[in-house]
């Protein structure tokens, strides 16, 4: 649905606003681990589309409910303590950003929240460092 594709470009826009300078922001993953600190979108989730109203007619308004994941990695040398830190900073930016999400910017968009999250740290070769993966919805109504 073009819905899910508005909100998503509207949600990276806010992202890019949200996140503290250095921070890269791309739309997708870059599959480069060049940056220490970086955030992008992830998979989209399948879209949940129920009937919201009866009427006549063929086209009946739907209620749209959809998933988009938000990632963030932060590495610090020799500072897993830190880098979590850090990631945790960073959620509160996506969360930001998704309050920042105005739904008259897309139409039929009713609201993008973050549901749920998920932080992993490690070190590695590379240092020590924070994956966050944060679960955010996208609920709209379509006609």
């Amino acid at each position: 649905m073009a819905l899910v594709l508005e909100a998503k470009v509207a949600l990276f826009e806010a992202l890019r606003r949200a996140v503290p300078r250095g921070v890269q922001c791309t739309f997708a993953e870059t599959g480069k681990s060049d940056r220490r600190q970086q955030v992008w979108l992830g998979a989209t989730g399948d879209e949940e589309l129920t009937v919201s109203a009866m009427r006549q007619g063929p086209r009946k308004p739907m209620a749209l409910t959809s998933y988009v994941d938000v990632h963030a990695l932060v590495i610090t040398p020799g500072d897993p303590i830190g880098a979590e830190r850090a990631v945790y900073g960073l959620r509160d930016a996506i969360t930001d950003a998704c309050r920042s999400v105005a739904p008259a910017s897309v139409p039929g968009l009713l609201d993008v929240r973050p549901e749920s999250s998920e932080t992993e740290t490690a070190e590695s070769t590379d240092g020590a460092y924070a994956a966050l993966t944060v679960r955010v919805r996208i609920r709209g109504r379509i006609t």
